[in-house]
């Protein structure tokens, strides 16, 4: 008897002390500024494919038919998560040339008027003015709403196409803070593009969908998308969704299955290939008709993508002048490398000293 009771109380002090350092463990406070460790709140994925004898007789009882719409279901969803990331898009896009065009015709009154009146100084401050009220919103969103926003999106996505679950990275709440981020960062003139932004929205909007319902919009429940809510079918999708904001970006579909294959996903098929290529391929459709039929020239598809380098009258060009091309391609790697080199430094300094929401401000 007196044995029992001290293996008792053993098991009880060994179950107290493994207690006692779960609740340490979850408690722990990384220190300020440290940048190699990930986050506590980060999971892994369960992207393994589960066979066993339930799941075999489960299907056999749904039959032949229940793949065949399941397949069917999947090509729905990828043409929707291609429209939706097109007007996504386009919406963004809009926004940007409107404001960008208000921006530019109130600075061009001004500038017309102190050129007559010598104070040429004031249209700078107003140019000024216009940066920091466009910027302002954006920053508040993506410090004080959703900071999982913030940047351009690629790695996040990334992260989550591997296996690494990011708390908030997918939701739609996201998608609206990543949108008017873009629109307020490219008015307010700051160094930023479309096709970083375009990629994270293509990924919520094909979490969303796929998965059938949106913790926000509550009221959409699609239950025939019930049978896509595991980890691998949604990573599917959301790859499928980053390739579609390539070639809403791009105008250009294969790229962005380029994207997808060799830059995001670390699992793949032939399958999703080709899927992934139709959700491409409706992206780059839909924004080009939409965006043509802006321009006043609907039926007209002559709409490149959201990023556009403009066109070359001459491409010819003379032996001497690779000279010129190979100088101009050092000079770019050597500021590029430097661009890097202070990109790092300055992202080690934010997460070092600037640990408020108010100073990320």
């Amino acid at each position: 008897m007196e044995n029992h009771n001290n293996n008792n109380s053993f098991y009880r002090e060994r179950n107290q002390s493994l207690v006692v350092e779960v609740i340490e463990f979850k408690d722990e406070k990384i220190p300020i500024g440290t940048t190699d460790v990930l986050k506590q709140s980060y999971e892994s994925q369960n992207f393994d494919e589960c066979e066993n004898d339930l799941l075999v007789d489960e299907a056999q009882r749904k039959g032949y038919q229940y793949e065949i719409r399941k397949k069917i279901y999947r090509w729905v969803i990828f043409c929707i998560i291609g429209v939706f990331t097109a007007l996504v898009g386009v919406a963004i896009d809009i926004s940007i040339q409107k404001l960008s065009d208000f921006k530019y015709t109130k600075l061009k009154e001004y500038l017309d008027w102190c050129w007559d009146e010598d104070c040429m100084y004031q249209p700078y401050l107003v140019w000024l003015a216009f940066n920091l009220i466009a910027v302002i919103p954006g920053t508040l969103l993506v410090a004080y709403i959703e900071p999982v926003a913030a940047g351009s999106g690629i790695p996040v996505v990334k992260c989550y196409l591997n296996g690494i679950k990011i708390p908030h990275i997918v939701r739609f709440r996201t998608l609206v803070v990543k949108a008017i981020g873009v629109v307020s960062s490219v008015v307010g003139g700051l160094a930023c593009g479309k096709e970083g932004p375009m990629i994270h929205s293509g990924a919520v909007i094909a979490a969303g969908f796929s998965q059938g319902k949106s913790q926000i919009m509550r009221f959409l429940n699609l239950k025939t998308f019930s049978k896509f809510t595991d980890d691998r079918e949604k990573r599917d999708f959301v790859a499928g969704g980053a390739a579609a904001g390539v070639a809403a970006a791009f105008g250009a579909p294969v790229g962005g299955v380029l994207f997808s294959l060799e830059e995001g996903c670390s699992y793949w098929n032939q399958g999703l290939t080709w899927r992934i290529f139709f959700a491409s391929t409706i992206s780059a459709f839909t924004l080009n008709a939409c965006m043509s039929w802006y321009e006043n020239h609907p039926g007209n598809m002559s709409y490149d993508g959201l990023l556009n380098f403009g066109g070359f009258d001459n491409l010819n060009y003379e032996l001497p002048e690779l000279l010129i091309f190979v100088v101009m391609g050092a000079i770019g790697g050597l500021l590029g490398a430097f661009f890097n080199f202070t990109n790092h430094k300055l992202t080690v300094f934010r997460m070092r000293y600037l640990n408020t929401t108010w100073l990320k401000v």
